[in-house]
């Protein structure tokens, strides 16, 4: 009787817990990559709504970058990175801190990247001036 109980678990075991589980359909949690990018510094909000960057621009930039509009990196040839601190270590706090100093200027960022939904969000590791 107990073999029987056994194989009724597991048959019903085998069946039940997949639909649980991940289906193939479902993409696990992107780990994301270390990744290095040179661009300018731009305050997403003026970027985003107006397209505005570059020298003329860097005074505004950086009051709303310091007011806590996020940060981002154009690239050459146009790919943004939305830039965030990475919390799980004190130098890659103070990377994210020094990155926010600079404003329409060139910089290269070295961070982790995690892409989702087409969006780029870039982890400041190291930030490099020119």
């Amino acid at each position: 009787m107990k073999h029987q109980m056994f194989s009724i678990f597991l048959i019903i075991s085998l069946i039940i817990l997949p639909a649980f589980g991940l289906s193939k359909n479902e993409k696990k949690q992107d780990k994301g990559k270390v990744v290095t990018v040179t661009g300018e510094v731009i305050d997403t909000a003026c970027f985003f709504s107006r397209e505005k960057k570059g020298k003329k621009h860097k005074g505004c930039a950086q009051m709303c970058i310091d007011g806590g509009i996020p940060a981002g990196i154009v690239t050459d040839d146009g790919t943004v990175y939305i830039l965030n601190e990475d919390h799980s270590d004190k130098n890659h706090v103070e990377a994210y801190k020094e990155v926010k100093k600079h404003a329409a200027e060139i910089v290269t960022v070295t961070g982790l990247l995690i892409e989702k939904s087409g969006n780029k969000m870039l982890f400041v590791h190291k930030v490099q001036t020119q």
